[in-house]
């Protein structure tokens, strides 16, 4: 709600929760999206080291490992909504907080996803460009935790407008990146089981991608909607 739309006493009462004078101390929802955002980024982490030291017979405790980051991600978001139901004025736009908290849980998601495509096909070894397009994700994540720092403040921050640039920037690298993948996929001659797994693997990290834009793009929208 914004607060030009309020009338004068809407306008008291909103200083006053503010204030914490009302309902005790607000909840902070944008230290809630950095910390979802931290969440998406100890997946990647995790992930890039699994990859990095992978280990077929550790697949299940990676998995397991991935999925408590996973786990926590969700309750926070839990959490979050279900302060929202009982938020007054809360300070952006409903709609913005909770396509925020969707597609930061959905990050996470998609990086589980991975692990879990992993252990699924039980994968004997990883295929060398796996690794730069997982590098190329803990960059996107990363830069959108700088976004989601310069978010409580976006009204006057000079740097969020850049950053979300560079995470669809970044998008397009990954675009690029798996175009080439793919290319080389089907140029090397190998099983056809082999190439059919690894295609959705690649797919899934692309997908890692595409939900970073996804969450530069609320960013973005969150700024014009509240502005």
């Amino acid at each position: 709600m914004r607060i030009d739309r309020l009338s004068d006493g809407q306008a008291v009462l909103y200083s006053l929760l503010m204030k914490g004078v009302i309902m005790g101390k607000q909840f902070d929802y944008f230290n809630a999206f950095q910390e979802m955002g931290r969440h998406s980024l100890s997946a990647g982490e995790l992930l890039k080291e699994m990859l990095e030291t992978y280990d077929p017979a550790a697949l299940k405790e990676r998995m397991a490992q991935i999925h408590a980051v996973e786990h926590s991600a969700d309750t926070l978001k839990h959490q979050l909504t279900d302060q929202l139901i009982r938020e007054f004025l809360p300070p952006i736009e409903r709609e913005d907080i909770m396509e925020l908290s969707d597609v930061l849980d959905d990050l996470t998601d998609a990086i589980e996803d991975v692990v879990i495509r992993l252990y699924m096909y039980n994968i004997p070894q990883i295929d060398p460009p796996a690794l730069p397009f997982c590098a190329l994700i803990i960059e996107c994540i990363r830069t959108l935790q700088q976004a989601l720092e310069e978010f409580r403040h976006f009204k006057k921050s000079t740097a969020l407008e850049g950053l979300i640039r560079r995470v669809n920037e970044l998008e397009e690298d990954g675009d690029r990146l798996y175009a080439e993948t793919m290319h080389e996929l089907f140029a090397t001659p190998q099983d056809p089981l082999a190439i059919m797994v690894w295609m959705e693997i690649y797919e899934r990290l692309e997908k890692c991608c595409d939900r970073c834009e996804d969450v530069a793009k609320a960013l973005g929208r969150a700024v014009l909607n509240n502005s």
